[in-house]
């Protein structure tokens, strides 16, 4: 989309989209994680044929695309099983399990409901938690999007029943179709590329450097988000929020100034064990104001989201995170970006506690745990949302930290509970304008 247009860019060359989704379904399965790209054209293609052997187990798409509502593609086959065996590393939903899913997945660009696999995220190595930090002049360095393909079974080894390994079997998500996450914000950095640290620019797009952090729209001009995804000295460079966009590198889709911030005054971006630190508070509201000509806002495309006032969620619950990835540049054409979801499982407090490199201080009851226990995943964008994944879509984390973008072994990830934060979050609405924290 661009603005908030009626119209559904992703219909422009439908046809000749459909024909492509066709040619790559035969080529491999077209699981998708994280490569949806509006209009079905070439830009599309290059999002689903990054392979150039063709997968002769790859199932067959569906005869018929259905626009991007989440309903059940009728020719979709289980992309899980290639001939008589299964292939043990495809997460694929069934139409039956989408059918409540409060975000829904898109179907003319995922026929086969399977998650793209991960083949490329930022990680240094040192098994950390990292923060995005900006620097003194209040650029900060971007956080690096995982790069995202369609699924494609492991190859064997000759002789051998063992995986060639020749990627990363990490999942992260399934591409959300327009209007499907109206809540979600995108903190970004609109500034030319000689703005950014010249070792933040290798391989990357400026829409991937201006790309900073991610966000939900609570009220009509309140952005809720992590700590440590604004500050003071971002707001007077000239951070902005954008919402009503999936694709952000090309939909501009609508955005607003950041007048104002209330960041958590407990906060801190330090590894200390003790608060402030980075494990707890890791919350913020960003006040958005219209600086300039603005279409209405369709509420199909921008809507706020409410909040979870219950009580903890308890172990086991499914909730769903969202973020943008990046697809890989194929055959001439640029990455695109894709906003996607990604299913977990709640994980109880103590369990989390136990686990190798957490502990009861890093989790403690105003934050909880998520992961997928079968595989590894990505756990979207820092201070993004993670919802419920059932029912109505209702607010009930904050992404916030762990131990990489896309952890392994099923690592969970850390999320602000929002439940706990309800009276901070009236109390931060109707602070003095003047002040930018609040205890």
């Amino acid at each position: 989309m661009t603005g908030i247009e009626e119209s559904n860019p992703r219909a422009a060359g439908l046809e000749d989209g459909v024909k492509r989704l066709h040619v790559s379904a035969r080529r491999f399965a077209l699981n998708v994680l994280m490569g949806a790209v509006f209009g079905l054209g070439a830009a599309a293609y290059a999002a689903y044929a990054d392979d150039p052997d063709p997968a002769d187990d790859a199932p067959e798409a569906a005869s018929d695309a259905q626009s991007a509502t989440g309903e059940e593609d009728k020719g979709t086959q289980d992309a899980g099983v290639a001939g008589d065996s299964v292939d043990a590393t495809a997460d694929t939903e069934t139409a039956a399990d989408a059918a409540d899913d409060a975000i829904p997945t898109d179907t003319v660009l995922d026929p086969t409901r399977t998650a793209w696999d991960v083949v490329e995220f930022e990680d240094d190595g040192d098994n950390q938690e990292d923060v995005a930090q900006p620097g003194k002049d209040g650029i900060g360095n971007p956080e690096d999007m995982p790069t995202v393909r369609p699924h494609k079974a492991a190859a064997k080894k000759p002789g051998t029943g063992a995986d060639e390994g020749d990627f990363l079997q990490s999942a992260g998500g399934r591409p959300v179709p327009d209007r499907g996450a109206p809540w979600q914000a995108e903190i970004y950095g609109p500034f030319p590329v000689e703005r950014f640290k010249p070792e933040s620019r290798a391989g990357k797009a400026l829409w991937q450097l201006q790309h900073y952090c991610g966000g939900s729209l609570i009220e009509d001009d309140w952005v809720l988000t992590a700590a440590h995804c604004i500050d003071q000295d971002m707001v007077n460079v000239g951070y902005r929020v954008r919402l009503g966009a999936e694709d952000i590198s090309k939909d501009m889709g609508m955005t607003f100034k950041i007048d104002r911030i209330v960041r958590h005054a407990n906060y801190d971006t330090e590894r200390r064990l003790t608060p402030p630190n980075m494990y707890a508070n890791d919350i913020a509201l960003v006040h958005i104001v219209q600086d300039g000509k603005q279409r209405q806002r369709d509420p199909s495309q921008v809507r706020k989201i409410p909040l979870d006032e219950g009580p903890p969620v308890a172990a086991g619950l499914e909730v769903t995170g969202t973020g943008w990835g990046k697809t890989l540049p194929v055959e001439g054409n640029s990455p695109n970006a894709v906003l996607l979801k990604v299913d977990l499982k709640v994980l109880g407090q103590e369990e989390c506690a136990n686990l190798p490199g957490y502990n009861a201080t890093k989790i403690h009851s105003k934050v909880f745990c998520a992961r997928n226990p079968q595989r590894s995943t990505c756990q979207g964008d820092s201070g993004g949302p993670i919802i419920f994944t059932n029912g109505v879509a209702t607010l009930v984390g904050i992404i916030s930290w762990g131990k990489k973008r896309c952890s392994g072994n099923g690592q969970p990830g850390v999320y602000t509970r929002v439940s706990s934060y309800i009276d901070w979050i009236e109390r931060a609405k109707k602070l003095d304008p003047k002040k930018n924290s609040l205890p």
